[in-house]
């Protein structure tokens, strides 16, 4: 598993923040958003879902509540303190949190009944390699999503208050589609709009699973 720098400033910005990440932003008004969210993903029961990013573990009652007691939330991330935070979230028999970067995912190819990345995209620093490994530990037929509660141009406006993540940002559209086609997902559905923005993709089987 190859871990993320210590001197990332990205690292430094989030175990800084993390003790009290979802009191500041995740208020009872914006946390009220989170079960119509993740109902959207129409996550199957019993589904194996790797939580991309999953900071405090915010997702993580919500995505377990959608796949039911026989499913099972993997969550990582590349700040230590937020992992903390997460580990909190889960019950004793879950899988516990990882730390690790979303460039170099420590799990098998097609692992995953779904893959979530919610709120986390904007930091990953190479997003066609991040995507890509996305794609890779997704099962055929596992929905590949990333999600967010604010537009595209909302949370670039949001990251410039914040010095070490100013420059984070999601992609223009065409640029996702590019990165969601490169990474094996064609045609991915990719909605933006004040207070929502999302872009997903059901990952094809290859030829070989596909022959009879």
């Amino acid at each position: 598993m190859q871990r993320q720098n210590g001197s990332d400033p990205r690292a430094a910005f989030f175990d800084a923040r993390a003790a009290h990440w979802e009191a500041n932003c995740y208020p009872p008004p914006v946390r009220e958003k989170l079960p119509p969210l993740v109902a959207s993903f129409h996550l199957p029961s019993g589904a194996t879902v790797l939580d991309m990013g999953t900071g405090p573990g915010t997702l993580v009652p919500y995505l377990q509540d959608a796949i039911g007691p026989s499913g099972r939330v993997f969550p990582f991330d590349l700040s230590l303190e937020m992992l903390r935070q997460a580990r909190m979230k889960l019950g004793p028999t879950a899988p516990p949190p990882v730390r690790a970067t979303a460039m170099r995912l420590p799990f098998r190819d097609a692992s995953f009944d779904a893959v979530v990345c919610f709120a986390a995209f904007p930091h990953f620093e190479d997003k066609g390699l991040a995507l890509s490994e996305m794609a890779r530990v997704a099962k055929s037929g596992a929905q590949v999503i990333i999600a967010h509660l604010l537009s595209r141009a909302e949370l670039l406006a949001h990251h410039g208050t914040h010095g070490a993540v100013a420059r984070d940002a999601l992609p223009e559209e065409g640029r996702m589609r590019d990165l969601f086609l490169l990474a094996g997902l064609p045609d991915p559905v990719i909605i933006d709009a004040p207070g929502r923005y999302l872009a997903k993709c059901r990952k094809l089987a290859s030829p070989s699973e596909s022959r009879p």
